[in-house]
Formats: structure tokens, sequence, C-alpha cells
């Protein structure tokens, strides 16, 4: 996998995400029919980016590049988004338009700010549980590369159905209410996404292709194949099944042929997928749901809030680069 796909497939993710978010949006009608569940079922994008972050932090294990120096570093670039992103809608935007709906008392701001609560949007439960998933890949690939790549399937994948089942059962009743224990159980849950990312960026060093030849650049083809994935999965609600048909859309979207605009929007989704996946719930569920439910039709809702979300993204980023080059972040 390249750059280009891991930032096509990254972008490709951060589409999927608003999808999968519409029905989140209070009062929103229109997703509760066939066509609604089935992308309701089929749209989960986490998977996605475990598979682009599984791949490129192998990568750099592969070139020693894989430190506590080096995660530190990471996280706190991704802690320094977050950072902005509750600055300007909880600080600024929350407490000058939705007076007193967020509380910035200690103790809801601090452990917000540390991703151990998300009082503020729901949609960040994955922050933390992401950030410590990337730093148990130190022993996560240094097993990989001894216990190879199917007993270290195996072994994730066990895990993330433990940790499904677990999830399943008591998340209502007693996880939601102790952070100590779901954030554990959420990144264990995370780690066989990551490994099956690891396990392509393992193959790809060894120079076996994950492709097949016959397959490549068949465009209709591979768009068929993804319409039928995503019939079956719409058929399918168990939680267990998003990784495996996540890994499906994946490897078809490997062979794809994107024509060159295509290419270039997705790309440029990729590289803003960070704050676009930060910023989004606060743009049209916590803040602005109003406004966007004047717009009606959930596709003209998924368009304007993709638009509104790159923009907010665009304005981030340049800000974001330069306080990290500031503290030699890299």
């Amino acid at each position: 996998m390249t750059k280009e796909q891991s930032a096509i497939l990254k972008g490709i993710a951060i589409l999927l995400m608003l999808v999968y978010h519409l029905k989140t949006i209070p009062g929103i009608e229109g997703m509760d029919g066939f066509v609604g569940q089935t992308l309701r079922q089929a749209t989960y994008p986490i998977s996605y980016f475990m598979y682009v972050t599984g791949y490129g932090l192998y990568i750099a294990h592969s070139q020693n590049r894989l430190t506590l120096k080096y995660l530190f570093k990471r996280s706190l670039k991704l802690y320094i988004a977050l950072w902005m992103v509750l600055l300007i809608f909880v600080c600024g935007l929350g407490s000058w338009l939705y007076s007193g709906k967020f509380s910035l008392q200690p103790g809801t701001l601090i452990p917000c700010l540390l991703g151990w609560k998300w009082d503020y949007c729901v949609f960040l439960w994955f922050f933390l549980p992401y950030v410590l998933a990337t730093f148990c890949t130190k022993g996560l690939y240094w097993l990989l590369d001894r216990l190879g790549i199917p007993v270290m399937l195996l072994f994730t994948m066990c895990m993330m159905f433990a940790c499904s089942w677990l999830i399943s059962r008591y998340l209502d009743s007693w996880l939601i209410w102790n952070t100590w224990a779901y954030i554990p159980v959420l990144t264990l849950q995370m780690l066989f996404a990551i490994t099956v990312g690891a396990s392509l960026a393992h193959l790809t060093l060894q120079g076996r292709s994950v492709t097949c030849n016959w397959l490549m650049g068949k465009n209709v083809l591979i768009i068929l194949l993804l319409l039928v994935a995503v019939l079956i999965r719409g058929q399918i609600t168990i939680t267990v099944a998003k990784p495996f048909f996540a890994i499906t859309v994946t490897w078809l979207v490997l062979h794809i042929n994107f024509a060159k605009p295509v290419k270039q929007v997705l790309m440029e989704l990729g590289h803003k997928s960070m704050f676009m996946w930060l910023a989004q719930g606060f743009i049209a569920v916590e803040m602005f749901s109003e406004y966007f439910l004047k717009l009606h039709h959930p596709a003209l809702i998924w368009l304007v809030w993709l638009a509104i979300t790159y923009v907010v993204a665009s304005l981030l980023m340049p800000v974001h680069g330069w306080v990290t080059r500031q503290l030699r972040l890299g």
C-alpha cells in the first residue's frame, strides 16, 4: 500500500464516517428505511483508519523508528489537534453561541482534554483508545515478527471477539459508567484492525503482493463487487462483522484505477481526515443541527456537512503544522 493509497483510503473513510453519523443528527429523517439502514451498517469507518495506522507504524517499525519517543511525539500532535478543536468549539463558539451547553468546570474540562471523557462530543470516544493502541504496537509488532502473521491475527481476533462481547453485554449497565474499564476494552478491540494493517505491510516488505493482477483496474467489476458486499453487510448486524467487511472493501479499493480528479479529491480529504474526524461531531450534531435540518434531504445534509468540515480542517491544519514545528514534533 503506497502513501497515495493510504491517503485515498483515509479519504474514503472520512466520507463513510459522515454517512455513518448522519443518523445521529437530532431530528434527521430519511435514514430509517432499507437504504438508510444498509448504509448505516456498511459505512462504519474506524477499521479503515486502523488499517492505515497499523500499516504506517509497521513500516516505521521495520526502519527501527518505532520508539517510545516517536510514539510520544505522534500522540502529542494528535492531542494538540484535539485541544485546538475543543478550544474553538467548546471554549469559543460553544460559550458564545450556546452559553451553558458545555461545562468548563475542571472536573469536566480536564478529562475531556485528556480524552478520558467525551462529554463534549460523543464521537471523541475513539481518541484515547486509539492513542493507547498505537503505544501497544511496539509489543504487538515484536510478537508479530516472532510468532508470524496467522498466530497474531488469530490472537488479536479472539481479543476483538471477547471485547465486542463485553461491550454488547455490559456497555449500558456498567462499562459506560466505568471509563477505567471501558477504555482498555476499546483499546484491545482495536488491535485486530491494527494487526491487519501491519500484516499487509509485513507482506509488502517481503515483496509479496496482496492484490490480484487479473482484477487490477477493472473498475466496473470492482464497483459491482463493492455493491454486493454492501448489500450483504446491510443484512448482517453483528458488530464483529465490521472489520471483516472493511478488509473486503480495502482489498477491492486497492485494485481501483482512480481517475486523476477523483484521486486528488480523496487524497486531499485523506490528508485532512484527522481534523475532519475531530470536528465533524461539533459541526452538525452538538451545535448546529437545527440549521442542517433545514436542508431536509440526507444527501444534501451530508454534502454540506462534508464541505463545512473540510473548510474547518483546512483552516486548522496550517496552525497545527506551525505549532508542531515550533515544538519540533516533526
